[in-house]
């Protein structure tokens, strides 16, 4: 007998398993970590990815601006329909939008050691602010929802080029948490971009709520006028893809929320800009319409919707649309190159260190 000496009990022998099984996935993690670096280098990667996204934020820009080369007396019958009465103002606004996007797209995709970068996002910031007030689209939610996300990618990118100044005296990957006001500034903008950028997913989760309480609603009405209706207007909705798409619902506002305060923020911006990018591949495919004869009717752009419109101006619509979401892609991209920032629970305490086996080459 050993007296006053503690014996070990089956919590302690418990914890001391938990405490091996972490320390052993940890190592396993690193390893794997490791022979990833050691076969494509992960930082090689990352700024590869880092240029990707900076060129798809832009593209919904660039795309405008050639639509206004290339369609330019298209665009000033697009002025007439958003009811601008000024002649000037047909040919003037065509043209600023051409010079403010292209030159603001050009200046944000330069390389991040000097003030050109932060003066193409300003550019850009502005002229989101202004684009659905110039179609008077601002009536159009999903628009200007997904101008706000296209806006949230571009506060991320500019608190990366705030925090890439000489001045900052901070490197592209991984840094101490700083108290200056320039680090202050640049991590609230890039907590605002990241509350920005899932300004569409909410969208779509309450558009998915309302459209399916209006259905409801209908077949209910219906119901109460003729209970024999169910046969000839069976409801689409079942109890089974009811908690489906509730579940989906609360999946999507789930990430959302997490993205917004910092956590795990990167591998969900990964998993929501895939769905982005298939979904803009299935819902506008604009290539199915270049060389069709067909008449089409226009939905989605407000002041046309319903109208018959040719396969040509079809076309122009859709891949406006898909720019734009593409443009929503680099956004989530750019969260996952750069991370939530330090006003984040992920990265409060510094940003996420890359390992590598093979340094910076």
């Amino acid at each position: 007998n050993f007296h006053g000496v503690p014996q070990p009990t089956a919590a302690t022998s418990i914890s001391g398993q938990e405490d091996c099984c972490c320390a052993m996935i940890t190592e396993k993690l690193e390893a794997l970590s490791r022979d990833l670096d050691a076969r494509f280098n992960l930082k090689h990667v990352h700024r590869c990815l880092q240029t990707v996204a900076k060129v798809l934020v832009v593209t919904t820009f660039v795309e405008d601006a050639l639509r206004m080369v290339l369609t330019f007396s298209e665009q000033q019958k697009s002025m007439v329909v958003a009811g601008w009465q000024n002649p000037v103002l047909h040919t003037l606004l065509p043209v600023s939008s051409l010079v403010v996007q292209f030159t603001g797209a050009i200046l944000a995709v330069l390389p991040s050691d000097s003030w050109r970068p932060e003066a193409g996002c300003y550019t850009l910031l502005a002229w989101c602010l202004w684009h659905p007030f110039m179609y008077r689209q601002e009536t159009n939610c999903e628009f200007v929802l997904e101008t706000l996300t296209i806006q949230g990618g571009l506060l991320i990118l500019l608190s990366h080029f705030m925090l890439s100044r000489p001045d900052a005296n901070q490197p592209l990957i991984g840094c101490n948490k700083s108290n200056s006001p320039l680090h202050k500034c640049a991590n609230q903008l890039q907590a605002l971009g990241r509350m920005l950028l899932v300004a569409i997913f909410l969208y779509y989760a309450f558009q998915k709520v309302h459209s399916y309480a209006q259905h409801e609603k209908i077949a209910d009405a219906l119901v109460r006028a003729a209970p024999n209706i169910t046969e000839a207007y069976p409801q689409a909705s079942s109890w089974g893809s009811f908690v489906v798409q509730g579940l989906l619902i609360v999946v999507v506002l789930y990430m959302c929320s997490l993205v917004i305060i910092g956590m795990k923020s990167r591998w969900i911006a990964l998993f929501l800009a895939l769905v982005m990018f298939f979904s803009a591949c299935y819902v506008h495919p604009f290539w199915i319409f270049i060389f069709s004869s067909k008449e089409y009717y226009s939905e989605g752009v407000a002041g046309m919707e319903g109208d018959t419109v040719d396969a040509f101006t079809m076309s122009d619509h859709q891949r406006y649309f898909f720019f734009q979401t593409m443009s929503t892609v680099g956004a989530l991209l750019l969260l996952v190159v750069h991370g939530p920032g330090n006003l984040s629970i992920d990265e409060q305490h510094g940003p996420m260190q890359l390992p590598t086996a093979k340094g910076d080459a």
